[in-house]
């Protein structure tokens, strides 16, 4: 009797030996998986903001697209404006100049009919 006291006392201090170690391996794991946690937590908090940097920058460069494509098509209607008012001038230009050659046609045949 004393003899199986004895083995199952042996067995009981092996089985807490192993208990404790498979303990001390449980805490060492969560402490793994805490700092992993915490490096992991680290790095969403970074690309958050790296995130919301982006977001800004993109919206910084809407704005300026917005702004350059409005810019665009004042000038574009201006161009137009300019090519109509062009168009007028020319033509003005053309009828002054017809103006002048038949004022000029006229005032040489004065000028001729007086000579003679």
């Amino acid at each position: 009797m004393i003899d199986r006291l004895h083995h199952y006392i042996r067995e009981l201090r092996m089985r807490r030996k192993t208990m404790e170690d498979v303990k001390k391996q449980n805490r060492s794991l969560e402490d793994g998986k805490v700092e992993e946690t915490k490096a992991l937590e680290a790095e969403a908090s970074t690309l958050r903001e790296k995130l919301k940097q982006l977001e800004s920058e993109l919206e910084v460069k809407t704005k300026e697209v917005n702004n350059s494509e409005a810019n665009a098509v004042a000038l574009s209607k201006q161009s137009e404006g300019f090519l109509l008012e062009y168009d007028r001038l020319l033509e003005e230009n053309q009828n002054l100049r017809s103006q002048l050659q038949s004022l000029d046609l006229n005032f040489s045949r004065s000028i001729s009919k007086k000579n003679t």
